[in-house]
């Protein structure tokens, strides 16, 4: 896991707020780049929550900003927001929330389940090499610790195997969950949250929709 600054884990500050920028003066908690994803049509992307208000959130992506305008922001512990885009520039982005959040919930991001890395629910092939025999295997998620994958051949429960997809460099990586025909991987030197947001752009380009999951958490969160 990427290890935070001082900065990344001191507690928010009231900074401005609102997105015109005559008013941005109060109310607006500065979360020293919180990681969280927005889900598009497209697929899901990294994102890194840079202050929020009552009102609306900034956004700063490691990519070019997602181009459609009405999404679904979903925080590490499974919220989620529906937003709209108000303004992009450069990397960054600010976005109106679509329903009453509360601030103080927000920032606290408490969940009754243990704390688990950021996934990024996405598709892709991956090459896994255990010991001699090396296979394709579905990719069904990607953390900077690990990735949820699934496999018709039966893989190897310990040691190390190699982990491999699409313009990125072989990672190995230890089972450390079966059910079934998935498996739950670990890497042993975690991805850092470039590598991360970089993989989701090469497998979830702009422009190719995916709706499912897409209209579910939009039901999920206007139903919140």
């Amino acid at each position: 896991m990427v290890e935070q600054s001082s900065s990344e884990s001191a507690k928010p500050v009231v900074a401005d707020t609102g997105y015109d920028p005559s008013r941005r003066q109060s109310h607006r908690a500065s979360l020293m780049l919180r990681r969280a994803k927005l889900v598009c049509q497209s697929g899901e992307y990294l994102t890194l929550i840079r202050d929020v208000s009552e009102n609306g959130i900034g956004l700063g992506f490691l990519h070019d900003v997602p181009p459609e305008k009405r999404t679904i922001l979903q925080l590490a512990n499974g919220m989620t927001y529906p937003v709209e885009r108000m303004w992009a520039q450069s990397r960054q982005a600010g976005y109106r929330f679509g329903c009453t959040i509360t601030l103080d919930e927000f920032l606290r991001e408490e969940t009754p389940h243990p704390v688990r890395p950021l996934r990024l629910n996405m598709d892709g092939i991956v090459r896994v090499q255990d010991g001699r025999a090396v296979m394709d295997a579905q990719l069904l998620d990607l953390s900077c610790e690990g990735a949820k994958i699934e496999a018709s051949d039966e893989i190897r429960t310990r040691g190390l195997i190699s982990f491999e997809l699409p313009g990125m460099s072989p990672r190995l990586a230890q089972v450390r969950w079966n059910v079934g025909e998935q498996y739950g991987l670990q890497f042993q030197h975690p991805l850092d949250t470039e590598e991360l947001a970089q993989c989701a752009m090469r497998l979830q380009p702009f422009g190719d929709m995916k709706k499912s999951r897409f209209a579910k958490l939009l039901a999920k969160a206007r139903a919140a």
